[in-house]
């Protein structure tokens, strides 16, 4: 099967050959306009030609959608140009390079045609030499009995073997299962993964809904990774779908040798109560795209969509095909929904094995909750550019076929408020929202591609919820200081007691002066020194010594460096690497900075006035009896509790207040980036007074309220000063990352990669003890120069 040069034009002509003059009867004619053709109208069109295509050997698959313009194609200057060359017109056409899928483009004036994909391109005056006939040639319109004719869009596609199984990653949330998730399933020897697509009911039974190629059998055993440990959550449910006659999918369609590959598998879920009906990495979903025969049209074609794949991660793309043939047996063909490929050259469709059973959504850009329409069930690996580029494309079946013949629908309100990790909370959600505050185009979309590196998608950050992350292959970078760098295990990156106090500073203790460090350092900036800090904390007799500002500054050079060339290893040229893992790992202790707790000798309580209470032992984990600082508690009752119960108000708030920063809003110097850690510290403290939350969680202690009753005392009376002081970190945060990159010339550089760092790559730089050493207050001031 080969693809003839030339086909149907519908670009401008050469600008020195004249557009042919259209008679009165084209006018008239309607088989003329090939945009009046309809859906149904290609449909039958293929239908009726398929053994012919099939019967052409290098056909590899075919679709309907709207017609491909070479990129290097002048566009039309009038309407008579939109016309397509009639069959008659004499002369040979000019050659042009073979129509890719990665040098094409649709345009608004693509008309409506079937697509056939071909593995072999030879120009029509090349026939002889190959020895072969016009026979061997796609034809490039279909002629139809009443007399109209379908234009042909033929791709040079040819296939590659699928890429070979990624790794499944382990940074999972512990506590929650949810779309995105992966499913594994031990069968034959073998461990198959896929991703959870999203959670449907038949109003009695909760399902998971995915693939049946990987659920296989009723009542196979189904796990899932959650924390970074294998989980079983259900079982595989008799309600299956693997293929349905293409006219019992779409009456009134014509398909009368054609099947419509499905593939959908649900899992019985054994506990519903781990579940959420949030799509990992994307957060709510909106109605169901409900499509059928009535309604599916070609507006479909080049539609936004988004997914979040287990094994890739987050994808976004457009829909390029619908009902794509890619198989034929014994004279029927086979086909997907939809086809689904790349969002532009700049954003490849990374889909990777294991992404099967992932849930696609409309993405309109309009704010609202994204609607699903389809489930993705295999790929196809197109070669272009002289066989030098791979491009992935997802196979998809309409999630409403999939619903209406299992008699389910999809859930979309199940443990929405409770849910953190699609906006992750506390240091992760500055971490995540500050890329949103950034305004240079280069650094946030440098950035936003490496999103999933930099925030930790973890429903509950804890040392009880966290043990053992620190010997994964990879740790999110907003995490490094607290799962790793705080951490004794130096094999594994661990730098014990030097890293603890990098994490706070008590500011609010009075010296004999009766000033407090946040006072001092209000009256004179040059008060944000090592040497004041340290005689600040000797007079007040705090052992603990705090330098969390200091340690802001240290990574502020580190990043101007590693953007200018002159970090080590970076030999003169931008370190992307480098600047992403500090930027990433630095996000964690801004995200300190505006926890009011972490400025105030009252971290864990009144240590002026102690308590005897019950108290966990560590060592024996019994209870005992303890005298501990009034309030004890109130730490993780405000930072962890109070904001994980109110995640989605945080959230909210900080979109509403989100503003991106500013060129006055930029400084140079690391001086100046521990100034603005310091403002941040001041600001939050006026706004959450430490004493204020001790008392109010004391008081709320005394009433005998239960945990998520404290946290909602706590939220009524802080939330607002907790919204306002995470914006004032995202923006904080937001300036240390660009005033840096643009002091080190990231504004300038060429080069800056427009895909995520490979993980391995960044924990190897991490769990170095040389990257952004740690150092206390005593041993630091010599690295800040």
């Amino acid at each position: 099967m080969l693809a003839r040069n030339g086909g149907i034009s519908m670009t401008a002509r050469d600008e020195k050959q004249p557009p042919r003059k259209q008679s009165p009867q084209d006018v008239i004619d309607a088989d003329k306009d090939y945009n009046m053709l309809s859906l149904a109208d290609l449909l039958t069109a293929r239908d009726q030609y398929h053994l012919h295509l099939t019967a052409k050997k290098h056909v590899v698959g075919t679709a309907v959608g709207r017609y491909l313009i070479r990129k290097s194609d002048p566009w039309p200057r009038g309407r008579q140009e939109l016309v397509a060359r009639d069959t008659r017109e004499s002369g040979a056409a000019p050659k042009k390079v073979p129509r890719t899928l990665a040098n094409s483009e649709l345009r608004p004036y693509s008309w409506p045609c079937v697509i056939v994909f071909v593995d072999t391109w030879v120009d029509e005056t090349d026939l002889a030499a190959q020895g072969l006939t016009a026979t061997d040639i796609v034809p490039k319109a279909l002629s139809m009995p009443d007399g109209s004719r379908v234009p042909v869009c033929v791709v040079w596609a040819p296939l590659e073997d699928l890429a070979p199984p990624a790794p499944i990653p382990q940074n999972f949330p512990r506590h929650w299962v949810g779309g995105g998730f992966p499913i594994l399933i031990d069968t034959q020897g073998e461990e198959r993964v896929a991703s959870i697509g999203c959670l449907v009911t038949d109003g009695h039974t909760v399902y998971a809904l995915t693939n049946r190629h990987v659920t296989g059998e009723p009542n196979t055993p189904v796990y899932t990774m959650m924390g970074g440990e294998k989980c079983v959550i259900g079982k595989s449910s008799r309600k299956q779908l693997v293929s349905k006659r293409f006219e019992e999918v779409y009456p009134g369609w014509e398909g009368k040798r054609v099947y419509v590959n499905l593939d959908i598998g649900l899992i019985e879920i054994d506990d519903i109560n781990q579940w959420t009906a949030q799509v990992y990495g994307i957060g709510r979903i909106g109605k169901l795209a409900d499509l059928s025969a009535e309604n599916i049209s070609l507006r479909l074609i080049d539609c936004p969509v988004k997914a979040r794949g287990a094994v890739s991660g987050r994808l976004s793309g457009r829909i390029k095909g619908l009902f794509y043939r890619y198989k034929a047996v014994g004279g029927f063909e086979y086909v997907s929904d939809c086809l689904i490929g790349p969002a532009d050259e700049e954003t490849p469709l990374t889909t990777r094995p294991g992404d099967s059973g992932t849930l696609w959504l409309l993405d309109a850009g309009t704010g609202d909750d994204p609607m699903p329409v389809a489930v993705q069930w295999g790929g196809q690996r197109f070669l272009s550019e002289g066989r030098s580029r791979v491009s992935p494309y997802a196979l998809a079946t309409f999630l409403s076929t999939a619903c209406l013949n299992l008699e389910v629908e999809p859930i979309r309100d199940w443990n929405l408020g409770d849910i953190t990790y699609w906006g992750a909370v506390g240091h992760y959600t500055i971490a995540a929202k500050a890329i949103e505050f950034l305004s240079d185009p280069d650094l946030k979309n440098f950035m936003e591609a490496n999103l999933e590196r930099v925030s930790f998608a973890a429903a509950e950050i804890s040392k009880k919820t966290t043990t053992g992350l620190s010997t994964h292959a990879f740790v999110p970078l907003a995490d490094v200081p607290d799962l790793v760098w705080k951490l004794a295990k130096h094999e594994n990156g661990g730098r014990g007691q030097p890293e603890h106090p990098n994490h706070f500073a008590d500011m609010d203790a009075e010296n004999a002066a009766h000033q407090t460090l946040l006072e001092l350092c209000e009256k004179s900036d040059d008060n944000v020194a090592v040497k004041i800090w340290q005689n600040y904390y000797t007079e007040v007799k705090d052992q603990s010594r705090g330098l969390l500002p200091f340690r802001v500054w240290q990574f502020y050079n580190f990043l101007v460096a590693a953007i200018s060339g002159k970090s080590p290893g970076a030999h003169g040229k931008p370190d992307f690497k480098a600047f992403l893992c500090a930027a990433g790992t630095l996000a964690h202790y801004v995200g300190d900075a505006c926890q009011p707790l972490h400025i105030s000798h009252l971290f864990d309580g009144d240590p002026a006035d102690s308590v005897e209470e019950l108290v966990r032992d560590r060592q024996t984990g019994q209870k005992v009896k303890q005298m501990v600082p009034r309030a004890h508690g109130v730490h993780s009752a405000y930072e962890n509790d109070m904001v994980n119960y109110h995640v989605i108000d945080i959230v909210k708030g900080i979109d509403a207040k989100a503003e991106k920063v500013k060129a006055k809003d930029m400084f140079k110097g690391g001086h100046n980036s521990a100034l603005a850690v310091v403002g941040l510290m001041q600001k939050t403290f006026a706004a959450l007074p430490p004493p204020d939350i001790v008392h109010k969680f004391q008081e709320l202690k005394d009433q005998g309220s239960k945990p998520k009753e404290i946290a909602d005392g706590l939220w009524s009376e802080f939330g607002d000063g907790t919204i306002d002081a995470m914006v004032d970190g995202c923006a904080c945060l937001a300036r240390i990352w660009q005033s840096a990159w643009i002091e080190g010339g990231g504004d300038k550089a060429s080069g800056v990669p427009s895909k995520a760092i490979a993980e391995q790559d960044l924990a190897k730089l991490y769990k170095n003890q040389d990257f952004v050493r740690s150092f206390t207050l005593d041993s630091i001031a010599p690295h800040l120069t």
